[in-house]
């Protein structure tokens, strides 16, 4: 991967949910590219078990504003929102009530992105949200049957970002996996997929293009859908050229 440039060095990226899942792997590659890495967990302990020396860990909650806005969000180059439910079945949320669902992924959107505004933040806020939210599959009704209309929770969240007033990138990820990284090509495109069970994405091939984004001027105040395809593992400028084809930016949205 190639290095972040110097003058980044100062600033640390800001991962908020950093101990599991695409935000694990977004804060270690942060730091193999020799970036400054503050990580926001709800288990500061479990996260220094999990990220390399030297992030910056903070506690902070998502669902309690106050936490988040003791965490220091105000000096970061990019926030990367990367938080999930947990618990349930599996420990990934399944079945869980819908208003615990939407506290966490919604509502801890909406908490992250106040913390930050008050905090005076000007960088990137990159969220991580779902291929299709907007489209019917069935691979979409399975989702939301089991996590309690996830699908309509990323609606809600991806409005309130582009309405938020802050620069945003949002990437819609398809079918995540545990596949390692480099084994196919990673494509960005607009978004106007559905989900589908046969459209995916490898959790650090995803993250790896959510970096990218983070500091290509092209994402800026864009959507934008990634998953993996036949071939070969994709050089960075590669990636920053799909990012540029995406076409102009979307229009905000009406926070609510």
């Amino acid at each position: 991967m190639p290095p972040i440039a110097e003058d980044a060095a100062s600033a640390p990226y800001c991962v908020i949910g950093c101990t599991r899942g695409t935000g694990l792997r977004i804060a270690r590659q942060l730091v193999a590219r020799g970036a400054a890495v503050r990580g926001v967990a709800r288990a500061p302990g479990k996260a220094r078990g999990l990220l390399p020396a030297g992030v910056d860990i903070r506690a902070g909650d998502v669902t309690d504003r106050g936490s988040l806005g003791r965490a220091g969000l105000g000096d970061c180059r990019a926030i990367f929102f990367a938080v999930d439910v947990t618990g349930g079945i599996a420990g990934r949320g399944f079945f869980k009530p819908s208003d615990q669902i939407r506290a966490v992924t919604y509502q801890g959107l909406v908490n992250a992105v106040e913390a930050a505004k008050a905090a005076g933040f000007s960088g990137r806020f990159v969220l991580l949200s779902g291929m299709g939210s907007e489209l019917p599959s069935f691979a979409g009704r399975l989702l939301n049957t089991i996590k309690g209309d996830l699908q309509g929770n990323q609606r809600d969240r991806d409005a309130y970002l582009r309405g938020s007033g802050l620069d945003w990138s949002i990437g819609r990820g398809g079918i995540l996996t545990n596949e390692p990284a480099g084994r196919a090509d990673i494509r960005v495109t607009p978004p106007v997929h559905r989900l589908s069970l046969c459209r995916r994405v490898a959790r650090p091939d995803f993250a790896r293009a959510l970096i990218v984004a983070a500091d290509t001027p092209a994402a800026s105040r864009r959507m934008f859908d990634v998953f993996n395809a036949r071939g070969s593992a994709p050089a960075e400028g590669a990636l920053v050229a799909q990012l540029e084809r995406l076409g102009p930016p979307v229009a905000s949205a009406t926070a609510s």
